[in-house]
């Protein structure tokens, strides 16, 4: 992530760039520091090792998560937590280049290798993911943390985090701590630096007794010198983010990089870094798959990073003291965009006659769209530190009207035609401020996901994408799409949507357009062309951002319609709504195009009996139990049972009901074998219930587990890696997305708890291998009738275990079972040594 290399660059060059400090818990100085929240994540569950082929171990990485937080507030940090809201456009196909390395392909791997063989330590560490609900963990455990403690907090950002975290520590006089190197190309106010979360060092006091114990012997430890002082030099420490165990006076050691050492080095002023960064290479350099890649046409095939890291701040400095004493510019956006343009030129390994026309004009257009990423707007108060912030209600950072978040919320316009709408312009003027605080604030508290926002801001869906079986139709359209199109329909009649670009409208309101895609060739790798878009509000590159226009052929206006929703506002837009999703299709990630339903519609055709008022009130504005009541009957489950359980015991009884539910309807669709072996029997959805609704079940694994080469908590020795136990978790953890998701946009979440925290994947495969059918014995009374009640028919029959035949001298003899040959081993028999080789 960030600048390509420069990461690498910063280490080889430590010495130099990097500023030594330490943090000891005897210390009363109090330093803030604002951590990326997503880069803890990935760090803090790779660095624990523990189990992420059975769908995540959130109880565990629960306690890692507060352990470490708690870890840096007793060393004096006040922590600031910042996690990313929606993606710009620019960065789509950098998001699908991930997804389809760090998910689909390891996926792939995983089910084309052999059981034996992908159960091995060395193999789930090399195609290692991280669980689809570790965020939901990680945010549960810092809440707990930030309720009993001062020193910690949880923002979302506007938009992209990097940039809302560097402002943050800005203003706060902070350092930032992640594992993006574009934290040391931003900059803002009082920013103190960038800290690598993999480059932390905690230490312990020595122990003052370091000798042998038998000092007043009459003889000692004879020990080699070289010997001695590596084991003292390695007594009590221990580098990364999680803390030695069972210490308390701890000290934290880490390496500081700052832009403006960095721009020293090259040296360049610091307000350049971005133009470096956008020249190196960053998230956003390339806007489409369809063109070259920028760096492909600066640097040669054997240049290595950190050489093509030095050209492009040799090639800087060269153009700026060769241009200080010639320039004369008339404009400073001459003499910026005629920086850039001799930089590409200078940069080029092709000279610009033998390139395509406009190639090159193309080339300083993209280089300036990553240079404005990079844009932080000008702090002009006075105020810093904690008084500094929430200038305003709605954002931390800006005030109400420079903020972009409410932007966001306010896409829904009366139609000057509409005599309807013009009829009720004031109660439409009353729920609108209403719609906009009620999720202003939830988004804030972190009750609303910032993956929804990417359908507000941009009208792009990104489920997250989790180890499931390449063969099968992908979980997030068969489980995860009937969900999302009435969030996408309530999210449009309440707020509105993004008006669809021109590609991607769909003929048919309500179908998805899968018609191109389908007649494509399934080994074709997808393009993603991005279209143009203006980034709004002013910033230090305004001048840069004037000049990109001129550049570019001037667009049509976009013209924000009406809801198309609501009974009161307006009639069916001419052109349907569309919302972009980013699913697997085959082995790649791809973009299907869903048509966003009209509410109303969607209500009358799903039978819902409700209150149609004459004057429509969007379904978040609606009283509680109706909200619930929608809520229930969205997912099939409005029964007597299911609105009579405790709150705690809502979730797995929903998800349970849908997961089977859909399963059962596809296999009635198809008639097929292989929709039939998908449904669900009712060992596994006791398995399931038993999973979800008893914590004291979960294995109990080491909070702060040693740090080894290999996966030494991976639990393969224990519990089998099973196939269809992968594909039945896919399925859990797709419907527990979508529920949540849909709980929030109705804002019942806190009426619908989902309890990740207390959740052990591993515990849900020990269960279904088990094949154990008294799990209905164990579970709260009525929670099982309330799960099956109309579903009598959409459960499976029991699978029969298959039993493996041999022939001796043409003679079949069945081979006992493991559990069977293990009972015999206790009688005594020496086969129970085969049953425990499990030959």
């Amino acid at each position: 992530m960030g600048v390509h290399g420069l990461t690498t660059y910063l280490r080889e060059n430590q010495r130099i760039l990097a500023k030594a400090i330490e943090f000891p818990s005897s210390s009363t100085d109090v330093t803030s520091i604002v951590v990326d929240g997503w880069s803890f994540i990935y760090e803090l569950y790779e660095e624990s090792k523990l189990p992420w082929v059975y769908g995540g171990e959130y109880k565990a990485f629960s306690a890692c998560v507060e352990g470490v937080v708690k870890a840096w507030m007793a060393v004096g940090l006040r922590v600031y937590f910042v996690f990313d809201g929606s993606a710009p456009e620019l960065k789509i196909p950098t998001l699908i280049s991930r997804l389809n390395h760090s998910i689909v392909e390891r996926s792939l791997l995983f089910f084309r290798t052999s059981e034996t063989s992908r159960s091995t330590p060395r193999f789930l560490h090399e195609t290692r993911m991280i669980p689809p609900l570790a965020y939901h963990a990680c945010l549960h455990a810092l809440h707990e943390v930030a309720s009993s403690a001062d020193t910690l907090q949880v923002h979302f950002a506007d938009e992209e985090g990097d940039p809302y975290a560097v402002e943050l520590a800005g203003r706060l006089g902070a350092f930032v701590v992640g594992n993006d190197s574009d934290f040391v190309i931003l900059n803002s106010g009082k920013y103190a630096g960038y800290i690598q979360l993999d480059d932390m060092l905690w230490a312990v006091p020595k122990s003052v007794d370091a000798g042998s114990g038998d000092e007043d012997g009459e003889f000692r430890t004879v020990k080699k010198a070289k010997t001695k002082k590596k084991s003292i030099a390695q007594q009590g420490t221990r580098r990364g983010l999680i803390p030695p165990e069972h210490s308390t006076d701890l000290t934290l050691s880490v390496s500081v990089y700052t832009p403006t050492a960095l721009a020293s080095h090259f040296k360049i002023p610091v307000t350049l870094l971005p133009l470096f960064g956008a020249l190196v290479g960053n998230d956003f350099s390339n806007q489409s798959s369809t063109q070259r890649n920028v760096q492909s046409l600066f640097f040669e095939r054997h240049l290595t990073l950190s050489q093509r890291i030095s050209r492009v701040g040799s090639t800087l400095n060269a153009i700026l003291s060769a241009a200080t004493q010639k320039r004369k510019a008339r404009h400073q956006v001459g003499s910026v965009m005629d920086l850039i343009d001799r930089s590409v030129h200078a940069l080029l390994i092709r000279q610009p006659s033998t390139m395509a026309s406009g190639e090159t004009d193309a080339i300083v257009d993209r280089i300036v769209n990553a240079t404005l990423q990079y844009a932080i707007n000008k702090y002009d108060g006075d105020t810093f530190g904690p008084d500094g912030l929430w200038p305003s209600k709605v954002c931390a950072l800006h005030q109400a009207e420079t903020c972009r978040l409410p932007g966001l919320f306010s896409r829904i316009l009366l139609s000057a035609d509409d005599e309807a709408a013009n009829n009720n312009t004031a109660a439409h003027d009353t729920q609108l401020p209403q719609l906009h605080s009620l999720y202003i604030s939830a988004y804030r508290s972190g009750h609303l996901q910032p993956k929804l926002m990417d359908i507000l801001n941009t009208g792009t869906f990104w489920p997250r994408l989790f180890l499931e079986n390449p063969d099968a139709e992908n979980v997030a359209r068969s489980i995860g799409r009937p969900i999302r199109e009435w969030i996408f329909a309530i999210l449009e009649d309440a707020v509105g949507l993004p008006e669809a670009p021109e590609g991607s409208r769909n003929p048919e309101v309500g179908q998805f357009d899968t018609t191109q895609m389908d007649e494509e060739d399934e080994d074709e790798l997808i393009d993603v062309v991005e279209e143009d878009s203006e980034d709004d509000g002013a910033d230090l590159l305004a001048p840069l951002r004037g000049e990109l226009q001129k550049l570019r052929v001037p667009d049509e206006g976009l013209e924000i319609p009406a809801s198309a929703t609501s009974q009161s506002r307006s009639h069916l837009p001419l052109r349907p709504k569309c919302v972009m999703e980013y699913v697997r299709r085959g082995t790649r990630v791809a973009p299907e195009s869903v048509t966003v339903p009209d509410i109303s519609r969607l209500l009358v055709s799903s039978a819902f009996r409700g209150d149609y008022q004459e004057d429509w009130t969007p379904l978040p504005l609606r009283p509680a139990l109706e909200r619930m009541s929608v809520f229930l009957h969205i997912l099939h489950s409005s029964t007597v049972a299911l609105e009579e359980l405790p709150r705690e015991q809502l979730i797995c009884a929903l998800v349970l009901r849908w997961v089977v539910r859909v399963m059962h309807l596809r296999a009635i669709e198809s008639s097929s074998k292989e929709r039939e072996k998908e449904k669900w029997t009712r060992s596994e959805a006791g398995a399931f219930l038993a999973f979800y609704t008893s914590g004291r079940h979960s294995l109990d694994f080491c909070a702060m587990p040693a740090l080894s080469g290999s996966e030494p908590n991976s639990g393969s020795e224990t519990t089998p890696i099973n196939s269809r136990s992968i594909q039945l978790m896919a399925q859990v953890l797709m419907a527990i997305e979508g529920i949540h998701h849909l709980s929030q946009v109705l804002l019942v979440s806190e009426r619908v708890p989902v309890h990740v925290h207390t959740l052990s994947g591993q515990t849900f495969h020990m269960f279904l291998a088990q094949k154990v059918s008294n799990y209905r014995d164990t579970l709260p009374a009525g929670l099982w009738d309330a799960c099956t009640e109309g579903l009598g028919d959409a459960f499976a029959e029991e699978r029969s275990v298959k039993v493996k035949k041999s022939k001796i001298n043409g003679k079949s003899i069945e081979q006992p079972s493991v559990q069977k040959a293990t009972r015999i081993g206790a009688a005594g028999s020496q086969f129970g040594l085969l049953a425990d080789l499990q030959v």
